[in-house]
């Protein structure tokens, strides 16, 4: 959810910091304080363009900065994350933009630049701003159609859909790669994959082979200080001259306490342990033994390590950075040459295969289709009912499925259309010109989606707009019953829907300085009961103050 906004020389916004609080949070003031300014200042960091008329008279540049508590991070939104790299700190993402007063905008998230595009499409995974098309997601044909598989309960139809298109077009991929170059190409390619196959096989290469053959040469080269090293070693552990060999002089050692190891059981413990390293030694010294030999190697044998290390050098160029990887990619080319081998007829098989993943991907689209049509009309009736109750008594809604291009999503183009007088001809939601009607029409169709739509925060301006009475209370209803599922940001001049929020923020023009200003002031206990009052009738008397108290009682519970 929204739960910071910060806004700094933004129009007559000198310096502003609103804490929002989950639920429906209230919005209210004067006509002209200034309530649309923070709904212009959010749309900047939500992606909004920029001009250098939004920068406060007399100040450098405009910043505005909207800091987002991820209670739950959507897919999509994890993958605008992981794509754009950011680093989330402590369950927090940050957006923000500045505009220079020459017109120069920047914006940022997670404290990192991004292009404008990138900075939308992580705002629209965050909140739905309604009364202004720029941020509205559900004007998208993309999200209307994924609302409505979610609505209908069809991701298993939809899942099942996807994975026999995407069979079809890995089928059709494998073909057009197949076939692609004709003439020599293919020919040459196999030629090519043969000779390496061939340089490889004729190597003989073995895993390991390599650090065996450095080994052994390191051994050849160095002969000469490994005899005399081991030889000394040697003499030294079993024919020391003019004295006793260590073997000897241990063997001396254990002798001695032999003879005394039966007085106690130390002295027979000590004596075991002796023993085996005497035992030991003797044996390290057979280990040596082969090695004694190296001066007689033949050198010839030197020269046929170091040419055989050349084949692997050579291979290690062309092929992988060792053995192990020069066997793999021959193991890979093996299945090319033979797909190359025999082109033509597995065409021909992948030929028979498409034409019946196609027929298959055909008949689940159709039942997908079939699916989506049911949905769409009794997702139609439910919202035409929450219109009529919105005060929209003559709109009808219809839920537009035409036939499309075969995709991952099926073949079904989904848009919703609206009529919203009678005798109107249904038009799609995004050319519906009236922002009052327009986000009724959204609040209905988020009153429907609740469970179903992931964005976390929706903002409504101008819903209040040519409607009063009973309308003015349904639609506070509705507006608290959503925030029961998001959080809820909403600017009005009705005392019915101010008095359904769980958090009031009164919205006011002052002087500072000489200079105007807006502020925004949070109202609770007593002063939001005035505030109420107010909107009532545009005055605070005894009378309006009773009737807010008796809205506050029913709406806000």
């Amino acid at each position: 959810m929204l739960r910071t906004l910060r806004i700094r020389n933004f129009a007559l916004i000198e310096k502003l910091e609103i804490d929002f609080g989950p639920g429906l949070n209230i919005l209210t003031g004067e006509t002209g304080a200034g309530k649309s300014i923070i709904v212009d200042a959010l749309g900047l960091v939500l992606g909004a363009r920029a001009s250098s008329e939004v920068v406060r008279t007399g100040a450098a540049r405009a910043d505005v900065e909207a800091v987002f508590a991820l209670e739950t991070v959507t897919p999509p939104l994890a993958e605008l994350i992981e794509q754009h790299g950011l680093e989330i700190e402590d369950g927090e993402l940050i957006l923000a933009r500045t505009v220079t007063s020459e017109g120069r905008s920047k914006a940022y998230a997670a404290g990192r630049l991004l292009p404008l595009a990138a900075l939308a499409e992580l705002a629209a995974e965050l909140v739905d701003l309604h009364g202004q098309h720029e941020h509205q997601s559900l004007l998208s044909t993309e999200r209307q159609l994924a609302l409505l598989d979610a609505y209908g309960e069809l991701a298993t139809a939809r899942e099942s859909v996807a994975t026999q298109v995407q069979a079809l077009r890995d089928a059709q991929a494998r073909i057009e790669a197949l076939a692609s170059g004709g003439g020599r190409e293919p020919v040459r390619r196999l030629e090519f994959l043969q000779f390496e196959a061939e340089e490889i096989d004729r190597a003989h290469l073995l895993p390991g082979e390599e650090e065996q053959l450095r080994a052994r040469r390191a051994l050849l080269t160095n002969s000469e200080k490994i005899f005399e090293a081991v030889a000394k070693a040697r003499t030294l552990l079993t024919d020391a001259e003019g004295g006793a060999s260590a073997i000897d002089t241990i063997s001396s050692a254990l002798s001695s306490l032999d003879e005394i190891r039966e007085f106690h059981p130390d002295f027979d413990a000590l004596s075991k342990r002796l023993a085996a390293h005497l035992a030991e030694l003797e044996a390290l010294t057979q280990d040596l033994v082969p090695y004694t030999t190296l001066e007689d190697f033949d050198p010839r044998e030197l020269d046929t390590l170091n040419g055989r290390l050349t084949v692997i050098r050579d291979l290690k160029r062309k092929y992988g950075e060792s053995v192990a990887e020069i066997l793999a990619y021959r193991a890979r080319i093996e299945e090319e040459i033979a797909t190359l081998a025999n082109r033509d007829a597995i065409i021909e098989q992948l030929k028979a295969e498409c034409a019946q993943l196609e027929e298959q991907c055909k008949r689940a689209a159709e039942g997908l289709t079939k699916k989506r049509r049911a949905a769409a009309k009794r997702l139609d009736q439910l919202v035409v009912r929450s219109l009529q109750d919105l005060g929209m008594e003559g709109a009808r809604l219809e839920t537009g499925i035409s036939p499309g291009p075969l995709t991952l999503r099926g073949a079904d183009r989904v848009e919703i259309l609206l009529a919203a007088n009678p005798g109107d001809a249904p038009k799609p939601l995004r050319h519906v010109a009236s922002g009052g009607e327009i986000s009724r029409v959204m609040l209905a169709l988020k009153s429907v989606f609740a469970e179903a739509d992931g964005v976390p925060s929706l903002i409504f301006d101008e819903i209040d707009a040519g409607i009063g009475g009973l309308v003015a209370t349904r639609v506070a209803e509705r507006l608290r019953a959503l925030a029961a599922s998001h959080q809820v940001l909403c600017i009005t001049h009705l005392a019915q829907i101010a008095a359904a929020g769980h958090h009031h923020f009164h919205v006011a023009k002052g002087t500072r300085n000489g200079v105007t200003t807006a502020q925004v002031v949070r109202v609770e206990s007593r002063s939001r009961v005035e505030e109420v009052a107010r909107l009532l009738d545009g005055s605070v008397t005894g009378l309006s103050l009773d009737h807010a108290e008796e809205l506050l009682r029913k709406l806000a519970g």
